[in-house]
C-alpha cells in the first residue's frame, strides 16, 4: 500500500528486502531508503480519550519512515530524525488524513 501511494505521487519506488529499508525510491536525481511500519488501529491512551497509533521503530538507518494506518488506507511519511524516532513512535489517529499524507509526500519530495 505504502508504495502504491507513493507511486500515485510520481515517486518510482522499488521493493526491497534489506535491513531497514523496505523501499527504495527515486527522487530528483537520488535514491532515499524508507522502512514500512503499519498498524491496523489506534488504540486510545489516557483519560482524555486520545486515540494514537503504535509503531515499533527500533534503531535503523533509513532515510524516511512510511507510517501506515491499514484501517484508515493512509500513510503519513516522516524523516528518520534520531531525536524525534524513538523505539516506539506514536502517531494520534487524527493525523492520518489525505492532507497529511499529501503534505508529508510532498516534503519528502521536495528534499531533494
Amino acid at each position: 500500500m505504502a508504495a502504491y501511494l507513493l507511486e500515485t505521487h510520481g515517486v518510482e519506488v522499488h521493493h526491497v528486502d534489506r535491513a531497514g529499508a523496505d523501499l527504495w525510491c527515486k527522487l530528483g536525481h537520488g535514491i532515499v531508503t524508507v522502512q514500512v511500519k503499519s498498524c491496523s488501529a489506534p488504540k486510545q491512551v489516557g483519560d482524555k480519550g486520545q486515540s494514537y497509533y503504535t509503531y515499533c521503530t527500533p534503531p535503523s538507518d533509513p532515510d524516511y519512515y512510511a507510517f501506515v494506518a491499514l484501517d484508515r488506507e493512509l500513510l503519513v511519511i516522516k524523516p528518520n530524525d534520531q531525536d524525534a524516532i524513538k523505539s516506539t513512535t506514536r502517531i494520534m489517529a487524527q493525523e492520518f488524513n489525505a492532507t497529511n499524507q499529501r503534505r508529508s509526500i510532498r516534503a519528502m519530495l521536495e528534499t531533494t
